[in-house]
């Protein structure tokens, strides 16, 4: 990895992340949209949790591609509280993206309804209680809308370090950034 980029793994897992949840939350409001008891509606809830059990098992080797590689420099560097502020908002978007999948799961333990993930027929808690499943689908959902808003918030900032401060933060996430020092390529 050069100083001035995440390594691979880091972006790769970092982009593979995005798409995951962008699309997670394409299919919760696609399933709002459709009619209730309708197939479609069935159809979007089910590609919702196959892609939120997918989230949370890309997150544990993004977290160790995280803390296995180094952050790049910021050039020009960041003040102080604009880089504490940045790790902590990386904090909390670490814990919900393992937060909100883990309570999706625990919502479909105790929910007297079949599920699976691709195909294979997952457990139940020995007594559902579909009170308690829907207090951890409100929860589920709340901090699903908080992700989505930290994430767009995320999102927004990294433009405004790119374009306005114009600042390295973003070019050292993006996927297919080149280095214009003929810096030699990242490999694996």
């Amino acid at each position: 990895m050069t100083d001035a980029r995440y390594s691979l793994w880091a972006r790769r897992y970092h982009w593979l992340v995005f798409v995951l949840v962008a699309m997670a939350l394409v299919l919760i409001y696609a399933h709002g949209w459709a009619p209730k008891g309708s197939a479609m509606r069935a159809a979007f809830k089910w590609a919702h949790i196959q892609f939120g059990i997918t989230i949370l098992l890309v997150m544990l080797p993004r977290l160790m591609a995280c803390w296995r590689g180094k952050r790049p420099s910021i050039v020009p560097p960041l003040p102080s509280w604009q880089a504490w502020l940045a790790r902590l908002v990386q904090f909390v978007l670490y814990v919900l993206l393992i937060a909100v999948p883990l309570l999706g799961i625990a919502n479909r333990l105790w929910s007297p309804s079949d599920w699976n993930f691709l195909g294979i027929a997952l457990p139940h808690v020995p007594v559902p209680d579909k009170a308690f499943s829907k207090e951890l689908e409100d929860i589920h959902g709340t901090l699903g809308n908080v992700l989505m808003y930290l994430a767009g918030v995320h999102a927004a900032i990294a433009l405004v370090h790119h374009f306005v401060i114009r600042d390295s933060t973003l070019r050292g996430m993006l996927p297919f950034w080149r280095r214009t020092d003929a810096a030699p390529p990242d490999t694996v």
